[in-house]
Protein backbone atom coordinates (compact mmCIF):
# COMPACT_ATOMS: atom_id res chain seq x y z
CA UNK A 1 0.00 0.00 0.00
CA UNK A 2 2.81 2.40 0.95
CA UNK A 3 4.53 1.62 -2.33
CA UNK A 4 1.37 2.51 -4.27
CA UNK A 5 1.04 5.78 -2.35
CA UNK A 6 4.67 6.54 -3.07
CA UNK A 7 4.19 5.91 -6.78
CA UNK A 8 1.10 8.14 -6.83
CA UNK A 9 2.98 10.93 -5.04
CA UNK A 10 5.92 10.59 -7.41
CA UNK A 11 3.52 10.68 -10.36
CA UNK A 12 1.84 13.84 -9.06
CA UNK A 13 5.21 15.47 -8.45
CA UNK A 14 6.34 14.58 -11.98
CA UNK A 15 3.15 16.03 -13.47
CA UNK A 16 3.56 19.24 -11.46
CA UNK A 17 7.24 19.46 -12.46
CA UNK A 18 6.56 18.90 -16.18
CA UNK A 19 3.59 21.27 -16.04
CA UNK A 20 5.76 23.92 -14.40
CA UNK A 21 8.46 23.54 -17.04
CA UNK A 22 5.86 23.80 -19.80
CA UNK A 23 4.35 26.91 -18.20
CA UNK A 24 7.74 28.58 -17.79
CA UNK A 25 8.68 27.72 -21.39
CA UNK A 26 5.38 29.11 -22.64
CA UNK A 27 5.81 32.33 -20.64
CA UNK A 28 9.39 32.64 -21.92
CA UNK A 29 8.28 32.24 -25.53
CA UNK A 30 5.46 34.73 -24.97
CA UNK A 31 7.88 37.32 -23.57
CA UNK A 32 10.32 36.66 -26.43
CA UNK A 33 7.48 37.04 -28.93
CA UNK A 34 6.50 40.47 -27.58
CA UNK A 35 10.15 41.53 -27.52
CA UNK A 36 10.54 40.50 -31.17
CA UNK A 37 8.43 42.97 -33.16
CA UNK A 38 10.51 42.60 -36.32
CA UNK A 39 10.63 46.36 -36.85
CA UNK A 40 13.48 48.82 -37.28
CA UNK A 41 13.72 51.36 -34.46
CA UNK A 42 13.98 55.02 -35.52
CA UNK A 43 16.87 57.27 -34.53
CA UNK A 44 15.54 59.84 -32.07
CA UNK A 45 16.86 63.06 -30.52
CA UNK A 46 16.91 64.00 -26.83
CA UNK A 47 13.20 64.85 -27.04
CA UNK A 48 12.27 61.47 -28.47
CA UNK A 49 11.60 62.92 -31.93
CA UNK A 50 12.74 61.07 -35.05
CA UNK A 51 15.90 62.70 -36.45
CA UNK A 52 14.90 64.24 -39.77
CA UNK A 53 17.76 63.00 -41.96
CA UNK A 54 18.02 59.56 -40.38
CA UNK A 55 17.16 56.26 -42.00
CA UNK A 56 16.09 53.04 -40.28
CA UNK A 57 14.34 50.50 -42.46
CA UNK A 58 13.89 46.81 -43.11
CA UNK A 59 13.58 46.09 -46.81
CA UNK A 60 13.30 43.07 -49.05
CA UNK A 61 14.73 43.07 -52.54
CA UNK A 62 15.37 40.40 -55.12
CA UNK A 63 19.00 39.37 -55.55
CA UNK A 64 20.04 36.49 -57.74
CA UNK A 65 16.45 35.43 -58.29
CA UNK A 66 15.40 35.21 -54.62
CA UNK A 67 14.11 37.67 -52.03
CA UNK A 68 16.75 38.81 -49.53
CA UNK A 69 16.61 41.17 -46.57
CA UNK A 70 18.39 44.47 -45.93
CA UNK A 71 18.36 46.28 -42.61
CA UNK A 72 19.55 49.83 -43.24
CA UNK A 73 20.47 52.27 -40.49
CA UNK A 74 22.13 55.66 -40.30
CA UNK A 75 21.68 58.83 -38.30
CA UNK A 76 22.22 60.83 -41.51
CA UNK A 77 21.03 59.35 -44.80
CA UNK A 78 23.43 61.59 -46.76
CA UNK A 79 26.49 59.93 -45.18
CA UNK A 80 28.60 57.44 -47.17
CA UNK A 81 27.06 53.99 -47.64
CA UNK A 82 28.79 51.02 -46.02
CA UNK A 83 27.84 47.52 -47.15
CA UNK A 84 28.53 45.14 -44.27
CA UNK A 85 29.23 41.52 -45.20
CA UNK A 86 28.60 39.38 -42.13
CA UNK A 87 30.53 36.32 -41.06
CA UNK A 88 29.62 32.72 -40.54
CA UNK A 89 28.96 31.72 -43.15
CA UNK A 90 25.35 32.24 -42.17
CA UNK A 91 25.72 34.47 -39.09
CA UNK A 92 24.30 38.01 -39.51
CA UNK A 93 25.84 40.55 -37.12
CA UNK A 94 23.14 43.21 -36.86
CA UNK A 95 22.51 42.51 -33.16
CA UNK A 96 26.22 42.69 -32.36
CA UNK A 97 26.69 46.02 -34.15
CA UNK A 98 23.63 47.46 -32.38
CA UNK A 99 24.96 46.33 -28.98
CA UNK A 100 28.72 46.81 -29.24
CA UNK A 101 29.27 49.44 -31.96
CA UNK A 102 26.12 51.54 -32.53
CA UNK A 103 28.26 54.57 -33.44
CA UNK A 104 29.09 52.91 -36.75
CA UNK A 105 25.67 54.17 -37.87
CA UNK A 106 26.70 57.74 -37.00
CA UNK A 107 29.46 57.85 -39.61
CA UNK A 108 27.85 55.71 -42.32
CA UNK A 109 24.56 54.54 -43.68
CA UNK A 110 25.16 50.91 -42.71
CA UNK A 111 23.54 48.27 -44.87
CA UNK A 112 23.23 44.99 -43.01
CA UNK A 113 22.61 42.44 -45.71
CA UNK A 114 21.27 39.14 -44.39
CA UNK A 115 22.86 36.97 -47.05
CA UNK A 116 21.21 34.20 -49.02
CA UNK A 117 20.31 31.41 -46.59
CA UNK A 118 20.96 33.52 -43.46
CA UNK A 119 18.77 35.09 -40.79
CA UNK A 120 15.84 37.01 -42.26
CA UNK A 121 16.85 35.79 -45.73
CA UNK A 122 16.65 32.12 -44.80
CA UNK A 123 14.05 30.13 -46.69
CA UNK A 124 13.71 26.36 -46.66
CA UNK A 125 13.12 26.46 -50.42
CA UNK A 126 16.51 28.01 -51.26
CA UNK A 127 18.27 25.92 -53.87
CA UNK A 128 21.33 24.14 -52.49
CA UNK A 129 22.91 24.57 -55.92
CA UNK A 130 22.80 28.35 -55.43
CA UNK A 131 24.89 28.20 -52.24
CA UNK A 132 28.22 28.86 -53.94
CA UNK A 133 30.82 31.60 -53.63
CA UNK A 134 30.19 32.54 -57.26
CA UNK A 135 26.50 33.18 -56.54
CA UNK A 136 27.34 35.20 -53.44
CA UNK A 137 29.77 37.36 -55.43
CA UNK A 138 27.02 37.92 -57.98
CA UNK A 139 24.54 38.81 -55.22
CA UNK A 140 27.05 41.27 -53.74
CA UNK A 141 27.62 42.93 -57.11
CA UNK A 142 23.88 43.21 -57.77
CA UNK A 143 23.28 44.68 -54.31
CA UNK A 144 26.14 47.17 -54.71
CA UNK A 145 24.69 48.42 -57.98
CA UNK A 146 21.30 48.80 -56.30
CA UNK A 147 22.75 50.78 -53.36
CA UNK A 148 24.73 53.12 -55.61
CA UNK A 149 21.58 53.94 -57.54
CA UNK A 150 19.32 54.05 -54.46
CA UNK A 151 21.52 56.50 -52.54
CA UNK A 152 22.75 58.41 -55.59
CA UNK A 153 26.43 57.77 -54.91
CA UNK A 154 29.32 57.14 -57.27
CA UNK A 155 30.72 54.34 -55.13
CA UNK A 156 30.16 52.73 -51.74
CA UNK A 157 32.39 51.33 -48.99
CA UNK A 158 32.50 47.59 -48.38
CA UNK A 159 33.39 45.84 -45.12
CA UNK A 160 33.73 42.10 -44.59
CA UNK A 161 34.11 40.20 -41.33
CA UNK A 162 35.38 36.61 -41.15
CA UNK A 163 33.50 34.67 -43.89
CA UNK A 164 32.42 38.12 -45.11
CA UNK A 165 36.09 39.04 -45.57
CA UNK A 166 36.56 36.04 -47.85
CA UNK A 167 33.50 37.08 -49.86
CA UNK A 168 34.64 40.70 -49.75
CA UNK A 169 38.12 40.05 -51.16
CA UNK A 170 36.68 37.82 -53.88
CA UNK A 171 34.19 40.55 -54.79
CA UNK A 172 36.58 43.52 -54.94
CA UNK A 173 39.04 41.47 -56.98
CA UNK A 174 36.33 40.84 -59.57
CA UNK A 175 34.29 44.08 -59.34
CA UNK A 176 36.50 46.90 -57.97
CA UNK A 177 34.59 49.63 -59.80
CA UNK A 178 31.81 49.83 -57.20
CA UNK A 179 33.93 50.57 -54.13
CA UNK A 180 35.97 53.41 -52.62
CA UNK A 181 37.96 50.92 -50.56
CA UNK A 182 37.68 47.67 -48.64
CA UNK A 183 37.75 47.01 -44.88
CA UNK A 184 38.63 43.46 -43.82
CA UNK A 185 38.04 42.35 -40.22
CA UNK A 186 39.39 38.99 -39.07
CA UNK A 187 40.57 38.49 -42.65
CA UNK A 188 40.28 34.97 -44.05
CA UNK A 189 43.26 33.98 -46.21
CA UNK A 190 44.07 30.28 -45.79
CA UNK A 191 41.41 28.87 -43.49
CA UNK A 192 42.72 25.32 -43.41
CA UNK A 193 46.03 26.55 -42.04
CA UNK A 194 44.16 28.85 -39.64
CA UNK A 195 42.16 25.93 -38.28
CA UNK A 196 45.32 23.93 -37.66
CA UNK A 197 46.88 26.88 -35.78
CA UNK A 198 43.65 27.33 -33.82
CA UNK A 199 43.51 23.69 -32.77
CA UNK A 200 47.13 23.60 -31.58
CA UNK A 201 46.63 26.86 -29.67
CA UNK A 202 43.52 25.55 -27.92
CA UNK A 203 45.37 22.40 -26.82
CA UNK A 204 48.31 24.48 -25.55
CA UNK A 205 45.98 26.77 -23.61
CA UNK A 206 44.21 23.81 -22.03
CA UNK A 207 47.56 22.41 -20.93
CA UNK A 208 48.81 25.76 -19.59
CA UNK A 209 45.61 26.27 -17.61
CA UNK A 210 45.61 22.63 -16.45
CA UNK A 211 42.07 22.28 -17.72
CA UNK A 212 41.86 18.49 -17.71
CA UNK A 213 38.37 18.34 -19.19
CA UNK A 214 39.42 20.55 -22.12
CA UNK A 215 42.63 18.57 -22.62
CA UNK A 216 40.70 15.31 -22.78
CA UNK A 217 38.03 16.67 -25.16
CA UNK A 218 40.53 18.34 -27.50
CA UNK A 219 42.96 15.42 -27.61
CA UNK A 220 40.07 13.11 -28.48
CA UNK A 221 39.34 15.09 -31.65
CA UNK A 222 40.60 14.04 -35.06
CA UNK A 223 41.69 17.08 -37.04
CA UNK A 224 39.80 16.79 -40.36
CA UNK A 225 41.49 16.43 -43.73
CA UNK A 226 41.12 19.45 -45.99
CA UNK A 227 38.58 17.61 -48.16
CA UNK A 228 36.60 16.16 -45.23
CA UNK A 229 32.83 16.49 -45.40
CA UNK A 230 31.12 19.53 -43.92
CA UNK A 231 29.50 17.15 -41.41
CA UNK A 232 32.95 16.09 -40.15
CA UNK A 233 34.10 19.70 -39.96
CA UNK A 234 31.01 20.91 -38.11
CA UNK A 235 31.37 18.09 -35.57
CA UNK A 236 35.02 19.07 -35.02
CA UNK A 237 34.30 22.81 -34.82
CA UNK A 238 31.43 22.45 -32.36
CA UNK A 239 33.89 21.14 -29.77
CA UNK A 240 37.10 22.91 -30.76
CA UNK A 241 35.57 26.39 -31.13
CA UNK A 242 33.87 26.12 -27.74
CA UNK A 243 37.32 25.95 -26.15
CA UNK A 244 38.81 28.60 -28.43
CA UNK A 245 36.00 30.85 -27.17
CA UNK A 246 36.55 29.82 -23.56
CA UNK A 247 40.27 30.65 -23.73
CA UNK A 248 39.68 34.09 -25.31
CA UNK A 249 40.63 33.38 -28.92
CA UNK A 250 37.13 33.36 -30.43
CA UNK A 251 34.64 36.16 -30.90
CA UNK A 252 35.73 38.08 -27.81
CA UNK A 253 38.95 38.37 -25.81
CA UNK A 254 36.85 38.44 -22.64
CA UNK A 255 34.33 35.67 -23.15
CA UNK A 256 31.58 35.10 -20.60
CA UNK A 257 29.90 32.04 -22.07
CA UNK A 258 27.41 31.13 -24.77
CA UNK A 259 25.07 33.99 -23.84
CA UNK A 260 27.67 36.42 -25.25
CA UNK A 261 26.81 34.96 -28.65
CA UNK A 262 23.08 34.49 -28.14
CA UNK A 263 21.88 37.65 -26.38
CA UNK A 264 22.61 40.13 -29.20
CA UNK A 265 20.47 38.00 -31.52
CA UNK A 266 17.75 37.34 -28.94
CA UNK A 267 17.48 41.06 -28.11
CA UNK A 268 17.46 42.32 -31.71
CA UNK A 269 14.07 44.01 -32.17
CA UNK A 270 14.47 43.89 -35.93
CA UNK A 271 13.88 40.13 -35.74
CA UNK A 272 10.58 38.37 -35.20
CA UNK A 273 10.48 35.19 -33.14
CA UNK A 274 10.46 33.22 -36.40
CA UNK A 275 13.54 35.16 -37.58
CA UNK A 276 15.37 34.23 -34.39
CA UNK A 277 14.57 30.57 -34.90
CA UNK A 278 15.64 30.85 -38.55
CA UNK A 279 18.91 32.45 -37.46
CA UNK A 280 20.12 29.15 -36.01
CA UNK A 281 18.69 27.07 -38.85
CA UNK A 282 20.22 29.36 -41.48
CA UNK A 283 23.60 29.32 -39.78
CA UNK A 284 23.87 25.53 -39.94
CA UNK A 285 22.43 25.45 -43.46
CA UNK A 286 24.98 27.99 -44.72
CA UNK A 287 27.92 26.39 -42.94
CA UNK A 288 26.99 23.00 -44.36
CA UNK A 289 26.93 24.23 -47.96
CA UNK A 290 29.65 26.92 -48.01
CA UNK A 291 32.34 25.59 -45.68
CA UNK A 292 33.92 23.38 -48.33
CA UNK A 293 34.68 26.43 -50.48
CA UNK A 294 36.22 28.37 -47.59
CA UNK A 295 38.40 25.52 -46.34
CA UNK A 296 39.67 24.19 -49.68
CA UNK A 297 40.50 27.52 -51.32
CA UNK A 298 43.03 30.04 -50.14
CA UNK A 299 43.51 33.65 -51.16
CA UNK A 300 47.30 33.37 -51.37
CA UNK A 301 46.76 31.40 -54.59
CA UNK A 302 43.61 33.16 -55.77
CA UNK A 303 44.44 36.86 -55.30
CA UNK A 304 47.84 38.53 -55.50
CA UNK A 305 46.63 42.06 -56.26
CA UNK A 306 43.54 44.29 -56.12
CA UNK A 307 42.77 47.63 -57.71
CA UNK A 308 41.36 49.51 -54.70
CA UNK A 309 42.78 50.46 -51.27
CA UNK A 310 42.43 47.83 -48.55
CA UNK A 311 42.49 48.17 -44.77
CA UNK A 312 42.79 45.14 -42.50
CA UNK A 313 41.76 45.09 -38.83
CA UNK A 314 42.97 42.09 -36.86
CA UNK A 315 43.14 41.05 -33.23
CA UNK A 316 46.35 39.46 -31.99
CA UNK A 317 44.28 36.89 -30.09
CA UNK A 318 42.19 35.89 -33.10
CA UNK A 319 42.30 32.11 -33.33
CA UNK A 320 39.31 31.76 -35.64
CA UNK A 321 41.08 33.45 -38.52
CA UNK A 322 44.76 33.46 -37.66
CA UNK A 323 46.48 36.81 -37.15
CA UNK A 324 49.74 35.36 -38.48
CA UNK A 325 48.13 34.02 -41.67
CA UNK A 326 46.23 37.27 -42.30
CA UNK A 327 49.41 39.34 -41.87
CA UNK A 328 51.32 37.13 -44.30
CA UNK A 329 48.53 37.51 -46.85
CA UNK A 330 48.53 41.28 -46.36
CA UNK A 331 52.32 41.45 -46.82
CA UNK A 332 52.18 39.73 -50.22
CA UNK A 333 49.05 41.54 -51.45
CA UNK A 334 49.55 44.34 -53.96
CA UNK A 335 47.12 47.28 -53.75
CA UNK A 336 47.14 51.02 -54.59
CA UNK A 337 47.15 51.64 -50.84
CA UNK A 338 47.03 49.28 -47.89
CA UNK A 339 47.28 49.33 -44.10
CA UNK A 340 47.18 46.64 -41.45
CA UNK A 341 45.85 47.66 -38.04
CA UNK A 342 46.80 45.41 -35.14
CA UNK A 343 44.50 45.26 -32.11
CA UNK A 344 46.63 44.07 -29.20
CA UNK A 345 43.75 43.20 -26.85
CA UNK A 346 41.21 41.84 -29.32
CA UNK A 347 40.34 38.42 -30.65
CA UNK A 348 38.14 37.81 -33.71
CA UNK A 349 36.03 40.98 -33.41
CA UNK A 350 38.03 44.21 -32.94
CA UNK A 351 34.95 46.02 -34.30
CA UNK A 352 33.20 44.96 -31.06
CA UNK A 353 36.15 44.49 -28.65
CA UNK A 354 37.61 47.95 -29.29
CA UNK A 355 34.91 50.00 -31.08
CA UNK A 356 36.36 53.42 -30.20
CA UNK A 357 39.73 52.78 -31.85
CA UNK A 358 38.07 50.92 -34.71
CA UNK A 359 35.74 53.84 -35.49
CA UNK A 360 38.53 56.40 -35.11
CA UNK A 361 40.50 54.60 -37.82
CA UNK A 362 37.43 54.50 -40.09
CA UNK A 363 36.96 58.26 -39.69
CA UNK A 364 40.60 58.84 -40.62
CA UNK A 365 40.18 56.68 -43.72
CA UNK A 366 37.05 58.61 -44.70
CA UNK A 367 39.08 61.82 -44.89
CA UNK A 368 41.40 60.35 -47.52
CA UNK A 369 39.26 57.90 -49.51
Amino acid sequence: MNIKKGIRKAGKFLLIFVGGLFTLSFIGLLILHFKSPGKAEPFVDENGETISKSISTIERIELGGIEQCLIIGGIDSTKPVLLFLHGGPGSPELGFVKKFNPNLEHDFVVVHWEQRGSGKSYNKNISIESMTIEQFISDTKELSEYLIKRFNQDKIYIMGHSWGSYLGMKTIEKHPEFYHCYFGIGQVADQYRSERISYEWAKNQAEKKEDKKAMKKLEALDFPEINASSKEWIKFLMTERSYVDKFGGGLFRDYNGTLDKLLPVIKAKEYTLRDKINYGIGSLFSLKHLWDDVITNNLFEAIDSVQIPVYFFHGVYDYQTSYIVAKEFYDQLKAPKKQFFTFENSAHCPIFDDPDRFNKILKEVLTIE
